[in-house]
């Protein structure tokens, strides 16, 4: 695209430039970049790759989001099994699967290799509604 979506992105854990600039279109509501940034995602499941810098992200803000020092968190877990309930509950189950799998192995730490393994094995439709819950999952933490 020939334009660009000015912001300052407060994750910085979703360090892949594509990711950061899908996320921008997402902030910007501009639906062509949107649309040219999800194909990117959904094809691009290896580590490192778009969709494993934004599961990052996601995760990572999120972890920061739950803890409560009523509640602490032991390290390694799956990202299900920390997150509160009404969370979980709001993802689409394809989400829910991936997040079942995909573990923090601390506080600045995620191991998506086995999360990234269950994309492959979705449908792109199953893909798109995980990107999807990811994509608003960030886009709410920099609102």
């Amino acid at each position: 695209m020939g334009h660009r979506h000015p912001s300052k992105l407060k994750n910085p854990e979703v360090g892949h430039a594509r990711a950061r600039w899908l996320l921008r279109a997402e902030l910007a509501g501009c639906d062509a970049c949107r649309a040219e940034g999800d194909k990117n995602a959904l094809t691009d499941l290896v580590s490192d790759g778009v969709f494993d810098s934004l599961i990052t992200g996601f995760v990572l803000a999120r972890v920061q989001q739950w803890h409560s020092p009523s509640r602490p968190s032991q390290y390694p877990a799956t990202v299900y099994r920390i997150a509160p309930i009404d969370e979980r509950d709001f993802w689409w189950a394809p989400t829910q699967h991936c997040m079942r799998v995909c573990t923090v192995t601390g506080p600045e730490g995620v191991d998506t290799v086995p999360a990234l393994r269950e994309l492959r094995l979705m449908s792109g439709s199953d893909r798109s509604l995980v990107l999807d819950d990811i994509i608003d999952g960030l886009a709410e933490t920099e609102g």
